[in-house]
């Protein structure tokens, strides 16, 4: 993109980040809010879960609750209004990571991770059950084995209190060669376990869909790094996958993933043009026929992190920009599904670090979740309404 199609580009993005479309709201709390939670300490979100009742979850991590100041696991439940109503930490003398939560039936929730044991090498599953209430941990559970690295990047629920843990698996000095699928039973007792597909593959995110299968989103690095999108049976059997890459430097990582009505599948990452990242849109039919894919952005370093539907139907992409201000803005914009053209942009004057995520809130509104770029970094937690707006 040369500089003066990025500078109109700038220009027509600010003139026309005025909301272009009204949709009609849902129902629950339509309060609106900007926020900071965590501790003195550096404090990151990886996971953000908005509940029916209009409350929320931030997994992640933390070093502001833990006694050694290494990482523990963090979960906060935040409440309509955005008041906090607990934030709890997680851990064992080494790091440990929560990537994911999910929700029990007994109202609940399980968080999914890493843990590092202090002095090891390896890096095993780290899951933990807590009380909905109160935070309070109800079981604890590692997998692993001493002479490999597995990490679970995502959770979801299967049915009769049971849960699918998706996870990484590798040799404790290599990278990622394994995608696998455990299944636990409502007390993190292990039930199953296999292999969904090798390959030097990194797992951003996983998500259920409407008809009970798995879809999961990352990059495959073999060669190059180009985006991945797959889909599993819920017992973790394949049955496609697709990869996007960049048509110039073939770095094209994908970082979220939807669902739409349709059961069509929207993946968001990044595209490396002839000078710059720019955002990533792809779209894929149920069955994995690519349907659209589409990329923009400016002068500067631009990604997409998260995504979600909107109300009506629509997509709702999140990511940061450079391309705005000297800062990394939060970027949120609201792009058709027919072929991933602008509806309305927003951008939030926060400097803030390469990690986010955005879920579909009851009331047609959007919770999203990144952090702080800085020493004592804390969790950036903004609750807007449908149109992108939180003042």
């Amino acid at each position: 993109m040369n500089k003066i199609s990025a500078l109109i580009f700038l220009c027509c993005a600010i003139a026309f980040s005025c909301d272009l479309e009204r949709i009609e709201l849902g129902t629950g709390d339509s309060s609106t809010f900007n926020i900071t939670i965590g501790g003195n300490a550096n404090d990151f979100p990886n996971d953000v879960l908005a509940n029916p009742d209009g409350t929320f979850i931030v997994a992640g991590k933390t070093q502001s609750f833990s006694s050694d100041k290494n990482n523990d696991a963090y979960l906060s439940r935040i409440d309509k209004k955005g008041v906090t109503s607990w934030e709890k930490n997680y851990g064992t003398t080494g790091e440990d990571w929560a990537l994911a939560v999910t929700a029990t039936t007994d109202g609940g929730f399980v968080l999914a991770g890493r843990t590092s044991p202090a002095g090891m090498n390896n890096t095993d599953i780290f899951l933990v059950k807590v009380n909905g209430n109160t935070g309070a941990e109800v079981w604890r559970k590692t997998y692993g084995a001493t002479d490999s690295t597995e990490i679970a990047f995502g959770i979801v629920p299967t049915g009769n209190g049971d849960f699918l843990v998706g996870y990484t698996a590798a040799n404790a000095f290599g990278g990622a060669s394994a995608i696998k699928f455990m299944g636990i039973n409502a007390n993190g007792a292990k039930v199953s376990d296999r292999l969904g597909r090798s390959g030097e593959i990194y797992i951003n995110k996983m998500i259920k869909t409407t008809d009970n299968k798995i879809v999961i989103v990352g990059q495959e690095s073999s060669n190059s790094t180009t985006s991945y999108l797959a889909k599993f049976n819920e017992d973790g059997s394949f049955i496609w996958d697709q990869k996007f890459s960049g048509a110039v430097q073939n770095y094209a990582p994908g970082y979220g993933v939807v669902e739409m009505p349709d059961r069509s599948l929207f993946l968001a990452g990044s595209y490396l043009g002839d000078s710059d990242h720019d955002f990533l849109l792809v779209s894929y039919s149920e069955i994995g026929m690519k349907l659209i894919d589409t990329q923009w952005g400016g002068a500067n370093a631009d990604e997409l992190l998260g995504i979600t539907r909107t109300l009506d139907g629509q997509v709702l992409t999140l990511g940061y920009s450079q391309s705005f201000s000297a800062k990394n803005e939060i970027y949120l914009s609201k792009r058709k599904k027919t072929d991933g053209s602008e509806i309305w942009v927003k951008h939030f004057a926060e400097q803030w670090v390469q990690g986010a995520d955005v879920d579909l809130c009851p009331d047609g509104g959007f919770i999203i979740c990144t952090a702080q770029n800085g020493a004592n970094a804390n969790i950036i937690l903004i609750k807007t309404d449908a149109n992108g707006e939180f003042k």
